[in-house]
Order: C-alpha cells, then sequence, then structure tokens
C-alpha cells in the first residue's frame, strides 16, 4: 500500500500548507473534494481571483484564519468563508449538509470603499494615487486609512505597513 505522502495531493485544494491538504482529504475524501469544490486556503493562496473563474463549475470554498484573509475573499464575490479554527463537525457539517456554524466571522464589517482603499494600498498606490482614482480630497483617504487601521486593530502606521508587508500574497 503507498504512503499518503506518495500520492498526488488533490489539485483542487489550493493551499501551501501540505498539513492543511492532507488534513482535508483525510476529512472528505480526494473523490468527494475533486468531483464537487475548489477548496482555498486564503491564508496561504496567492491566486488572483481572475484564475478562481476557471473553476467555476465548482463549488467555491475558501478557509480563512484571519481578517485580513477575509476580506481578501470579499473581493472576488461570492466564495463561502469557513474558519480555519472550526471544529470538525462543523466542518462536516458544512460539506455534507450546508450548515453554516463554521463560517468565518470578522470582528467588522468593512464598507465597500474600505474594501477598495484597502486592495490599493495593498498593491503599493499612493494616498495621493486613490484620491485622484475616486475624484476625493486626500483628507478623505486618510480617515478611511484610520477607519481600516482601527478595523485591522493597527495602533498606527508601521503596524498598518507590516500588516500588508507581512501579508502581502493576500492582496494584489
Amino acid at each position: 500500500m503507498r504512503s499518503r505522502s506518495d500520492m498526488n495531493l488533490s489539485t483542487n485544494i489550493l493551499s501551501k500548507d501540505k498539513y492543511f491538504t492532507l488534513g482535508l482529504i483525510e476529512l472528505l475524501g480526494e473523490e468527494f473534494i475533486d468531483n464537487f469544490f475548489l477548496i482555498i486556503d486564503l491564508d496561504s493562496n496567492d491566486l488572483p481571483g481572475a484564475e478562481w473563474i476557471y473553476f467555476s463549475n465548482k463549488n467555491i470554498v475558501a478557509f480563512a484564519s484571519s481578517d485580513l484573509a477575509f476580506y481578501k475573499s470579499e473581493l472576488f464575490g461570492k466564495v463561502t468563508v469557513l474558519d480555519k479554527k472550526s471544529n470538525t463537525r462543523s466542518i462536516l457539517n458544512f460539506f455534507l449538509k450546508k450548515e453554516t456554524a463554521g463560517n468565518y466571522h470578522t470582528k467588522f464589517q468593512l464598507s465597500l470603499r474600505e474594501k477598495q482603499i484597502l486592495s490599493m494600498l495593498s498593491r503599493g498606490e499612493s494616498n495621493q494615487e486613490i484620491a485622484e482614482e475616486f475624484g476625493v480630497k486626500l483628507k478623505t483617504i486618510y480617515t478611511h486609512r484610520r477607519n481600516l487601521m482601527n478595523k485591522l486593530g493597527c495602533k498606527n502606521r508601521i503596524t498598518f505597513q507590516n500588516l500588508f508587508f507581512n501579508n502581502k500574497c493576500l492582496f494584489k
């Protein structure tokens, strides 16, 4: 009998975390996943959203363990996001019964404009460029940035910038 490490891992689980992938395969079964789902690990995935559309014939389910990873999923439309910290029963209930007890819940909701600005800041666009893009004053962008910092738990601009540096693969 071949060991799991000798087998190919599911191509329908997009993750850089081998243990995350193996755990889902053991829990749900490779055939079940491959037939019905595309599973995305938002904590380690750097796929731009446009590539996800290629898999549109599958149900797309993402996993996140932080608000920042969750906000990334919102940029791509309707994707179900489960909390990585959910217990096994909640994960199984979602995949087998579509129960939502294991869905990821953020501490704060971001407005559409905050999501747009978060995405632009993460791409390295300046405050001035963002203000010009939206046709607003620079002070408005500073206000949005301050609100984002508060919602993401950043005490100052350095912490806010480090958030992007440490999670650079989350936003494109």
